[in-house]
Order: structure tokens, then sequence, then C-alpha cells
């Protein structure tokens, strides 16, 4: 059995920017990043600790739960475990602080798993592959 925990939120927002500000002045959270175009805010109530507790997004499409895991095996066993149960993964994503996949459960919610590299740059989701296997030496 894979063994993670809830890490963030990310839910859909007509106005990302409104919403933030809500959860801000409602319990004291802090804006942690924002996208420059607004179509996404990160918010926090411990970003020393966790780069982002909540975030909202104008995509219904990228509205997920972010599930961390703590090692870099625990995010390759959860991969292989995915690929055994034969699920669909949506993508791979390095995020710079975090390497990332993404799969949906049985009923289509959005499920990041993620670990957290330690780096405290983000960058914006890219469609490069990440490899798990080691690279072969070339004789």
């Amino acid at each position: 059995m894979l063994k993670a925990c809830l890490g963030h939120v990310t839910l859909f927002a007509e106005n990302p920017d409104l919403l933030a500000e809500f959860y801000r002045d409602l319990f004291g959270m802090e804006i942690v990043g924002r996208a420059s175009s607004g179509s996404s805010v990160f918010i926090g109530g411990h970003p020393r600790e966790e780069n982002h507790e909540l975030a909202f997004i104008h995509n219904r499409k990228g509205a997920h739960i972010g599930l961390k895991v703590s090692s870099p095996g625990e995010l390759l066993a959860s991969y292989q475990e995915v690929k055994a149960r034969g699920l669909n993964i949506f993508a791979l994503y390095n995020h710079g602080m975090a390497l990332a996949l993404y799969v949906p459960d049985p009923e289509g919610n959005l499920i990041e798993i993620y670990w957290p590299t330690g780096r405290e740059d983000y960058h914006p989701p890219t469609s490069d592959r990440l490899t798990w296997r080691a690279r072969q030496k070339k004789d």
C-alpha cells in the first residue's frame, strides 16, 4: 500500500485573486505566489513548511488534490503502482520545487502525487517526460 499525506488542494476559481484574498483575510493565510497572468494564486498557512496548501486556478481541468510522498523512492513506487493497476497517467511534471505525477481517481477527480525537491523555485508545468530508468552507459 502506498503512503501519502494531503499536501494541498487546488480549486477552480472564476477570480483566483478574489478567492485568495478571502482565505487570506478570513484565516490569516499568506499569499505565497501567483501567475503573472492572474490565472492562479497560491496561499498557505505554513509557507516555510509547505510551498502552498491551497491554490486557486482559472482552469477547471487543473483542479486537483496534492498528495505528498516523503522520498523519490516513494514517488517511484507510486508511479509503479499506478502503472500496475492500469491507471491512466495524465501527466508527469517537474515543477522545480516538486516532481509530480497526475492520475485521475475512479470518478475522474485529478490527483497529484508529488515529492518536494527542497528547491524553492517554481516552474510552470513542463511537458517533459520524467525518466525513471537509469541511463545506460554507451560502450
